[in-house]
């Protein structure tokens, strides 16, 4: 009996089709790792601009807080508002468009470096030359949750506020005290333990963000508080949040920069809340009917509000994923937007 094997031919094309099926195999298992990287990718990004949206909608929620509702502003500063960009509350919502070389208004206004308004830290100024080109820029301000007032409150006074240790104030911090009809910002430069809280000694000095010596803090002429309570009158400390994209801190795994969303808070350094954010365009409702102040009646860019009364801010956020890419090597990509009501209009 005769053994019988395989002929050349048949070897190749065996060989032939194994090679087939083994390439198959790779190219199959290729794709779902690559699929699953763009999947990934997509929900980083997608959450990431989640992340950005939900900070800034916040902020936005609440600029021009000012508890009860405030008539009179008054700063008891050596420095007039106009010098205090980082407790500015004077103006909830402040923008800057960005245009072809720059931005409008010009960031002077804005505690930055070089040049820029005074900042209380110079260390914590916010570095120009890492700004996203092209990107817009907005400063929300309004009070944070206050103390009552312990006591009535006269011109000239230091306030005494209701003992509260989830609301604790600091020497250096930058506080307003307000009621239904006025607002003052004062420093805080020593505290002192009192019968029912805390005296908030406002020392004064020479310094733009020094206390002005005398200073009155009732612009409206009439005290905080009455006789026997303090009607609604509360010290809280001045937040101001400015929203900017910059360069990160670190690079995406093809070594380019990362853009992130970050924000500065009152006279603190500026701190990166979100990687993977390319860009923030920003348009602002306005309601140009006099008297009216109640719902916008037109979107204008930032350098077009002039004095009108911002409603609501519709934000758009252009996020990235910092480690996939999509067709051509490209990075992914992909736009979100939400409009948010300022709720203290």
């Amino acid at each position: 009996m005769h053994a019988r094997g395989f002929s050349l031919l048949e070897l190749m094309l065996a060989a032939s089709l194994g090679v087939l099926i083994v390439a198959a195999v790779a190219q199959l298992f290729i794709g779902n790792g690559r699929t699953q990287a763009v999947l990934a990718g997509q929900a980083r990004l997608q959450e990431a601009a989640r992340l950005a949206l939900d900070f800034i909608a916040r902020s936005v929620r609440g600029a021009g807080y000012l508890g009860c509702g405030v008539g009179d502003l008054e700063s008891a500063l050596n420095a007039d508002w106009p010098q205090l960009a980082e407790f500015d509350l004077t103006t909830p919502v402040e923008a800057y468009e960005a245009v072809a070389g720059g931005w409008r208004p010009r960031l002077d206004r804005l505690p930055i470096r070089p040049g820029g308004a005074p900042a209380f830290n110079a260390r914590n100024r916010i570095n120009a030359g890492r700004l996203r080109p092209n990107s817009d820029i907005v400063a929300l301000r309004r009070l944070d949750v206050g103390r009552p007032l312990a006591r009535l409150l006269d011109r000239v006074a230091d306030p005494v506020v209701v003992a509260d240790p989830e609301r604790e104030f600091n020497v250096d911090t930058f506080v307003a005290v307000a009621n239904c009809a006025q607002a003052a910002l004062f420093r805080v430069t020593d505290m002192a333990a009192a019968a029912r809280g805390t005296i908030l000694i406002r020392g004064p000095g020479t310094g733009p963000f020094e206390n002005l010596a005398g200073a009155s803090l009732q612009p409206a002429n009439a005290a905080y508080g009455g006789l026997r309570a303090p009607d609604g009158a509360v010290a809280a400390l001045v937040v101001t949040e400015i929203y900017f994209v910059a360069r990160g801190a670190g690079e995406n795994n093809r070594g380019r920069p990362v853009w992130s969303l970050w924000r500065k808070t009152a006279d603190r350094p500026p701190a990166e809340l979100v990687a993977g954010i390319e860009d923030m365009q920003l348009l602002y409702g306005v309601d140009t009917t006099p008297g009216h102040h109640r719902s916008p009646d037109r979107y204008l860019p930032g350098d077009a509000i002039g004095s009108g009364v911002v409603s609501t801010v519709h934000v758009s956020i252009a996020a990235s994923s910092v480690d996939a890419v999509g067709a051509g090597d490209r990075p992914l990509t992909q736009t979100f937007s939400r409009t948010v009501a300022v709720r203290n209009r």
